[in-house]
């Protein structure tokens, strides 16, 4: 019997890095020493005292059973301090909803805003599960280019009137994946201007919140007005190293809080209790660990930079995330230059164009590894394009 796929999957991500994954077990087998500079997962481990935490609340039975849709009201109170301690932001308990890591929000959005057709704004280049969530809910991506010279924000008034009749989503997600440019509050008070007057929701990916260099990254919802068009997605992948808990929360515009409840409730189902409790204690008692963090990050950025500038290779001195945005020599094939590099130097990094046609002709470098491990790599990096001239 012949399967057949829906269309909605086809082409479903870039296969760039799956084949770049097969290649390196292929090197590795041979006995090379890979160094990947591609992946997006935190390195060091959880917090200990949320790993001690989370082992206690899993031995209470209440946590044995199902978990309440939308989260514990007890956490939902936590992230109500937290929200407000950190960024300000005051918000009811109707205007939180937790499920199980960001990228089941960022597939359920489409799926409850977007009909047949609908447009669905995103940045060029992009995190790629924004497209992919479109898709599967029979939408359109409509590309808003992130270019040097505009700070890579997006320029609202570039978009055809006609693409604005027909869209009813927004993506955006700053402190940003891949470039690591940061936005202002200016920006988000143009974007609240821009949504109310074209009535588009916004969504603001928050992933990289707490990674931020030179100043506090803004809250979307702190700005006046986010909450009647929008919500923010914060997960705690990054800003605790607990990629692989699997837990994530949305927080803003009740109505829209109210259609991510539906959509998970009828998907996805609820997280486990005992995850739910080891992050109440994280929100309020990490603040140390945090900031350790975030200075870990900064010194491999600095170290990377510093490095790659010495030797004239342009390079984004971010505002945060755990990436660099590194632009090739011009003419230089983003996808060619990965392979080969991984070929040549056995050095893994994500060719530009993996995240969109704005992206050709840059590669992204993640800063999750050991500094002396990333110096290294870059080292072989360098020399490659010197080789190459």
């Amino acid at each position: 019997m012949k399967i057949n796929q829906a269309s909605r999957i086809n082409g479903e991500t870039d296969n760039f890095l799956s084949r770049q994954q097969e290649l390196i077990r292929e090197l590795k087998q041979a006995g090379h020493e890979v160094i990947s500079l591609g992946r997006g997962s935190p390195d060091l481990p959880t917090f200990p005292d949320i790993v001690d935490e989370f082992l206690q609340d899993s031995k209470k039975p209440l946590n044995h059973g199902y978990p309440p849709y939308g989260g514990k009201q007890s956490l939902k109170v936590v992230i109500q301090e937290f929200y407000q301690s950190e960024y300000g932001v005051e918000l009811s308990l109707d205007e939180i909803t937790i499920f199980s890591g960001s990228l089941a929000a960022i597939t359920a959005l489409p799926m409850v805003l977007l009909n047949p057709g609908d447009y669905a704004l995103i940045p060029d280049p992009a995190f790629f599960g924004y497209q992919n969530g479109v898709k599967m809910a029979g939408g359109r991506s409509y590309p808003l280019p992130l270019k040097a010279d505009h700070q890579y924000l997006p320029s609202y008034d570039q978009i055809p009137p006609v693409v604005l009749k027909q869209a009813n989503l927004l993506f955006l997600n700053y402190p940003n994946n891949p470039t690591g440019a940061g936005a202002t509050r200016e920006f988000f008070e143009e974007t609240v201007s821009f949504a109310k007057q074209n009535q588009i929701p916004v969504v603001h990916d928050f992933a990289y919140a707490d990674i931020s260099f030179h100043q506090s990254a803004p809250s979307f919802l702190s700005v006046p007005g986010a909450k009647d068009v929008g919500v923010e997605l914060y997960t705690l992948s990054k800003t605790f190293n607990m990629a692989g808990w699997r837990i994530a929360f949305a927080v803003g515009n009740q109505e829209i809080i109210h259609l991510i409840e539906g959509f998970i409730r009828a998907s996805f189902g609820g997280v486990f209790g005992a995850i739910q409790d080891a992050v109440e204690f994280g929100l309020l008692n990490s603040q140390e660990g945090r900031a350790n963090l975030r200075a870990v990050y900064q010194n491999r950025q600095t170290a990377a930079v510093k490095l790659l500038k010495g030797h004239h290779i342009e390079v984004l001195d971010s505002a945060g995330t755990f990436f660099l945005w590194i632009k090739l020599p011009n003419g230089v094939d983003d996808v060619q230059f990965a392979n080969d590099l991984l070929k040549e130097k056995y050095v893994a990094v994500v060719a530009g164009s993996t995240f969109g046609e704005y992206g050709k002709g840059y590669i992204r470098v993640s800063l999750v590894d050991q500094t002396e491990t990333i110096l290294e790599a870059l080292k072989r990096l360098i020399s490659f394009i010197e080789e190459n001239g």
